[in-house]
């Protein structure tokens, strides 16, 4: 009998100590075709981003071993956060030059003043929990945030990720992912309060990528050319959407001061 997969917070915690979780998931992640090019889109989506914003401080959570911090680049001042200290050790390795600061935290209660960071973002993390526990990651995001500041968030797409769950088998998947259908990731931040600017497709089209990508054990290279040619062309069945909210302005009069981040609650012992 199929076990549960991992969705509350401590199983998670637990999952991501892990040290054979830490020592292969930058690989996992990034090394194969399609999901190198999933982790390039959300590298360049992010730069973007900065370079547009130009956010003076940064706030990213979950950073695992910096497989997005280390090439987020022209950050001024940031702040990745995780509850595991084998994924930070490795963060803090890949980023020596970097202006980061790296905390073990937990994401759900933030231990930073009230309207600190002007940009926040995390991938493949809030998707994790159940709507009552991202209802609380979105109130701790917003209370960070100041207000137009930007939060950046992963959605995958239930139409094509679903599918593919489905035909690699449900029992290899250890960890919930909330699944999407079209508007309802962009529906879900509006109600907790977000602004939505943007959403952007990536994997544009996942079930020939998905299939393309498995020439990679035979033609690494065409398999990479042509999952690569693909996401040039406008296509409409992504398999995640990476979706820019904003955290809107105050009715009333007045400007929020903006405070620096200093620590309000002790980071747990490790």
């Amino acid at each position: 009998m199929l076990g549960e997969p991992l969705r509350q917070p401590d199983e998670l915690k637990s999952y991501y100590r892990n040290e054979a979780v830490v020592q292969t998931y930058l690989e996992r992640r990034t090394a194969q075709p399609l999901n190198g090019l999933l982790h390039r889109r959300q590298v360049a989506l992010l730069n973007e981003i900065v370079t547009t914003a130009r956010p003076r401080r940064i706030l990213e959570l979950a950073c695992g071993p910096a497989r997005l911090t280390a090439e987020v680049h022209g950050v001024r001042f940031g702040v990745a956060v995780d509850a595991s200290m084998p994924m930070l050790r490795v963060a803090r390795e890949r980023t020596k030059a970097a202006l980061w600061e790296f905390l073990r935290t937990d994401a759900f209660r933030l231990p930073f003043k009230d309207h600190v960071f002007d940009l926040a973002y995390s991938m493949r993390f809030v998707r994790h929990f159940e709507l009552r526990d991202r209802w609380r990651l979105y109130a701790e995001v917003r209370r960070v945030l100041v207000p137009g500041g930007l939060f950046v968030i992963d959605a995958l797409n239930f139409h094509t990720s679903y599918p593919a769950r489905v035909e690699r088998g449900l029992e290899h998947y250890r960890i919930y992912d909330v699944l999407y259908r079209s508007g309802e990731a962009e529906a879900e931040l509006a109600r907790a309060g977000f602004q939505v600017m943007r959403s952007e497709g990536l994997l544009r089209w996942f079930p020939v990528q998905r299939r393309i990508n498995r020439l990679r054990f035979r033609a690494p290279r065409l398999a990479r050319w042509l999952i690569d040619a693909l996401e040039r062309l406008p296509g409409s069945w992504p398999q995640t959407w990476m979706v820019v909210c904003k955290n809107p302005e105050p009715s009333g009069e007045g400007t929020a001061v903006r405070q620096e981040p200093q620590l309000t609650r002790k980071a747990p012992p490790e």
